[in-house]
């Protein structure tokens, strides 16, 4: 099994490790998954009917408000957060999210998480030392 390591930017410490959920759409914590489920309820989003609860979300950016970190914190505290988050760049509503909802979250990889990471790969998120190791299925 291949393993890569990229280093990147830490948004919000932590360690966590899990399966990906790659979209190449941008996310919003209000409004795209369902508080209660984690599920992805957004119309013609690309992980629409995906559940987003304990898998390593990778997505270009943020789009949400100021309503995101309470949403965020709301899918946390029922269960229902990925396990961390990796953006290609630092939406400051998702980084407030991340922090609030103790996600390790990191942004500005050197290369692409978009083109490296696939659904299904596991991903191991090192935000405390800045770095993802990636283990393609």
């Amino acid at each position: 099994m291949e393993t890569i390591k990229i280093n990147g930017k830490t948004a919000s410490k932590g360690y966590a490790k899990g399966a990906a959920l790659v979209s190449k759409d941008m996310f919003a914590f209000g409004g795209t998954p369902e508080l209660e489920t984690g599920i992805v309820k957004e119309n013609n989003h690309d992980i629409y009917g995906q559940n987003v609860a304990g898998k390593v979300l990778v997505y270009p950016t943020g789009k949400g408000s100021t309503g995101d970190p309470y949403s965020c914190y709301f899918l946390m505290k029922h269960g229902n957060a990925p396990k961390a988050i990796i953006n290609r760049t630092a939406n400051p509503t998702t980084v407030v999210s991340a922090i609030l909802a103790n996600i390790p979250m990191m942004y500005s990889l050197e290369k692409d998480p978009l083109n490296v990471i696939k659904t299904g790969d596991l991903v191991e998120v090192n935000a405390n030392e800045g770095f993802i190791l990636i283990k393609k299925k």
